[in-house]
């Protein structure tokens, strides 16, 4: 005869194993698990963390360039200020050249009256004493740069004998300062 074998203490261990095994699947699953939401979680708040942050530094420097663009807007209406203000210089220091050139050419024996700008001509009134100084002013105001002289206007004698005269220019050009 066969002698008996007895099972159950195998069995037992097989179902220990069996048990060890499933404990360690299920703890190793729930440790992984853990873990990796965990690491998903920091990363999550890390990148929240970097998004609050570059809003922060955005505001940030959103109000330094709002600081910064003030004294920028009163320096350029300063400057633009000045350029207009040399621009009426230049214009003037222009005029003060034409009415040189206007006074240079003037004769001793004729003066002026009225002066008169509008719409690009220079309107000259005056008086002279004689009909030669009266010519040697249309000869001189032909001589004025950057203007024109117009065909002789009015020209007749006052009361103390006189001659009043009037005198259209143009200007030459538009672009052309007077």
């Amino acid at each position: 005869m066969q002698p008996v074998v007895n099972f159950l203490p195998w069995r037992r261990r097989q179902r220990r194993r069996c048990l060890r095994f499933w404990a360690t699947v299920f703890l190793v699953t729930a440790v992984t698990l853990t873990v990796g939401g965990t690491l998903w979680r920091a990363s999550v708040a890390v990148e929240l963390r970097i998004e609050t942050l570059w809003q922060q530094s955005d505001a940030s420097q959103l109000a330094r360039l709002l600081a910064a663009e003030q004294p920028l807007q009163v320096r350029y209406q300063r400057w633009q200020q000045s350029q207009a203000k040399l621009f009426r210089r230049q214009r003037t220091e222009a005029w003060r050249q034409t009415l040189t050139a206007l006074s240079e050419n003037l004769p001793a024996k004729a003066w002026l009256t009225a002066l008169r700008w509008q719409q690009n001509r220079l309107d000259v009134s005056g008086l002279a004493s004689s009909f030669h100084a009266l010519r040697e002013l249309q000869q001189g105001l032909q001589t004025v740069k950057g203007f024109h002289l117009q065909p002789a206007g009015a020209m007749e004698r006052d009361a103390q004998g006189r001659w009043q005269f009037h005198f259209q220019l143009n200007r030459e050009s538009d672009d052309a300062q007077p």
